[in-house]
């Protein structure tokens, strides 16, 4: 284990600031032990210590990790709505760009994401930690796929610079995100964006779901508030844009919830959620053609309004961007040019 307790925050640099917000158990992951979330005192940001060193980490991500047993049909239906809230709400800005349609996804699983947008006309490809997950993304879809962390490719032979880099969903996994923000920012060609998408620190649900908030589960280490996440940016020469939060409609603690905290009550969580995963291990695949589903998705984006014309971009949490998710769109200020007269 790492105790993280009395490092400086990535963030704000403070030391010794935090108090602790909650300690669980996930027996369904086989988490060795109490999972423990602590709040920066200082600039907000949650997060885990003492933390599972990276043996331990690779050995948890190998158990049921859940992103890996969703269906191919729930994942393109999650990606209409990632465009929405990510290359949709930069649409005109790129248009009136000029810049080239080239985009680089972090994190990209089993490539669905890049795939779409490539029907959708960008030259995309992806980066993506998982060997089984990138090899398919390659096989399936013949898409550049890189297998390692953004920090080995930023570092790589291979790195070049994009119009459009993308994060949905990671940073709250990764272990230093000072080092994830730094490399992701490299791979941003001037005036370009990087999206960041996450679970909301500041989320108003918190106070009503407790440890069962949505947002919380043994793989997310780091959670972010939008100021926090755009202290970090800013230090990596990237502007923030656009911010907003989404799902932004406040919730009562689910019977499911319910249901999951008196298996854990009473020992057995983890032998449920055991025959839970073996049976969607036994189904994940079984769900139609996967060229129909990339179709379906391409068609619903182009038919379907922007995230700024949902009913939840108007939720009532949506003011004050506490809901449950939020999305920074940040861009790289243009470099000028060489023999350009500037003065201090």
């Amino acid at each position: 284990m790492i105790d993280l307790t009395n490092q400086p925050c990535p963030v704000c640099r403070t030391t010794g600031r935090s108090q602790p917000l909650h300690t669980t158990r996930y027996p369904e992951h086989r988490y060795p032990g109490p999972f423990t979330l602590r709040r920066c005192g200082e600039c907000g940001l949650l997060f885990n210590s003492p933390r599972l060193d990276p043996p331990e980490l690779a050995r948890l991500y190998g158990r049921n990790y859940y992103f890996f047993l969703r269906s191919d049909a729930r994942e393109f239906d999650r990606i209409v709505g990632m465009y929405q809230r990510s290359v949709g709400m930069i649409q005109d800005d790129l248009q009136h760009s000029g810049l080239p349609k080239r985009s680089i996804d972090i994190g990209c699983g089993r490539g669905y994401f890049p795939a779409v947008l490539r029907e959708l006309g960008w030259d995309a490809s992806g980066i993506e930690i998982s060997p089984d997950a990138a090899e398919y993304a390659r096989s399936r879809f013949a898409l550049d796929v890189f297998t390692g962390t953004v920090e080995q490719h930023a570092a790589s032979t291979q790195a070049r610079q994009f119009t459009l880099v993308t994060a949905i969903d990671v940073i709250e996994h990764v272990p230093d995100p000072e080092q994830f923000v730094a490399a992701a920012a490299k791979l941003v060609a001037p005036d370009g964006w990087l999206i960041i998408d996450t679970p909301n620190a500041a989320a108003e649900n918190i106070r009503s779901s407790g440890v069962a908030w949505k947002g919380f589960n043994p793989f997310h280490i780091y959670l972010f508030t939008i100021q926090n996440l755009t202290t970090l940016l800013c230090r990596h020469g990237m502007r923030p844009d656009k911010s907003f939060s989404y799902g932004n409609t406040p919730t009562a603690p689910h019977l499911r919830d319910r249901a999951v905290a008196a298996l854990k009550a009473a020992g057995l969580l983890r032998p449920v959620a055991g025959a839970y995963f073996a049976a969607k291990r036994l189904t994940i695949r079984a769900n139609g053609d996967i060229q129909q589903h990339v179709a379906r998705a391409v068609a619903r984006i182009r038919r379907e309004p922007p995230y700024s014309a949902s009913s939840d971009s108007t939720a009532p949490l949506a003011a004050s961007r506490a809901g449950d998710n939020i999305v920074v769109i940040a861009r790289k200020q243009a470099e000028p040019p060489p023999n350009s007269d500037q003065r201090p």
